[in-house]
Formats: C-alpha cells, sequence, structure tokens
C-alpha cells in the first residue's frame, strides 16, 4: 500500500512539474505573441496571444491539480509513516513532510498564477480588451508558475531523498 501511494506522488509531482513547465512556456510565448516583432496586425496578435493564453490556463490547471494531489497523498503518507516502528524514521518522516510543505506552496503558488492567468485571458476579450493589463497579467501568472515549478521540483528531491533512506 505505501509503494502504491509513493508511485502516486512520484506520478503527480511529475505530472504537476510537466505541466507547470508547459504553462510557463505557454505563457512566455502568449507575452512575445502580445508584442509587435510577432505581427504588425493587432488583430493577429491578440488572437494568437489568445489561443496561447487558453493553453496555458489548460497547463496550469492540470499542473495546480497535479500538485494537489501530490500534498493530498504525500500527507496521507507522512501519516501512515509516523504511525510505524523504524529506526530511521525521524530522517524520513523530515524529508517527506519538507516533500508535502514544497507541493503545498507549489500549488499556493500555481493557484496565484492561475488567477492572474484568467486575469490574461479575460482581458484578450474583444469587449474587454487591453493588450497592457494583459501583457503585465501575463508576465505575473509565468512568474508564479515559474516558482510554482521550482517547488515541485524541490519536492521531488526531498521526495526521492526520503525513498533513499527507507
Amino acid at each position: 500500500m505505501l509503494q502504491q501511494l509513493k508511485k502516486s506522488i512520484i506520478l503527480a509531482d511529475i505530472l504537476s512539474f510537466i505541466f507547470g513547465f508547459l504553462g510557463v512556456t505557454f505563457g512566455i510565448l502568449s507575452v512575445l505573441a502580445l508584442e509587435t516583432f510577432w505581427s504588425m496586425d493587432s488583430t493577429v496578435r491578440d488572437r494568437q496571444s489568445f489561443a496561447l493564453t487558453a493553453t496555458t490556463i489548460c497547463c496550469d490547471i492540470l499542473s495546480v491539480s497535479s500538485a494537489m494531489f501530490a500534498y493530498y497523498y504525500g500527507v496521507k503518507l507522512y501519516k501512515r509513516t509516523k504511525n510505524e516502528d523504524r529506526d530511521d524514521k525521524p530522517e524520513v518522516l523530515k524529508c517527506e513532510r519538507y516533500s508535502f510543505y514544497c507541493d503545498f506552496w507549489s500549488f499556493m503558488f500555481g493557484i496565484v498564477g492561475l488567477i492572474f492567468g484568467i486575469t490574461s485571458f479575460i482581458t484578450l476579450f474583444p469587449s474587454c480588451l487591453n493588450e497592457y493589463t494583459s501583457w503585465w497579467a501575463t508576465i505575473t501568472s509565468v512568474c508564479f508558475d515559474s516558482v510554482s515549478c521550482a517547488f515541485v521540483g524541490v519536492a521531488m528531491g526531498y521526495f526521492r531523498k526520503g525513498i533513499k533512506l527507507t
């Protein structure tokens, strides 16, 4: 049962990292699509940035969901490990605790990045078109998503260290 739980956490962290990285990449492309060197026609720029921002939001939703699952399963694993009687327990518990803390912060930063991504998306609708606000919201979203992605990387490192100790 514990092995299956560990595999679920690893899979959730890997998916969160991959989708977070894709969200950052598409977010950067969305910002670049709003620049004049992308296209001289503002309608083309807005349409392409709109499509890239929609893709960014989809990747962010998947990344945040995966981080939430990794956190949930991490807490579950921590509670089960805490109840076991082993010699290496304090070091393993410390690694697992840091791992799910990082997953929690990844989730929080991912949510904030997702909110800014949605703000960017809304400001690209024709009824409330504002390239300046969309540009800043997308850059802010990319920054938060990058931090979220980094937290997932750190969480995977701690979790891997905890697995090696067992």
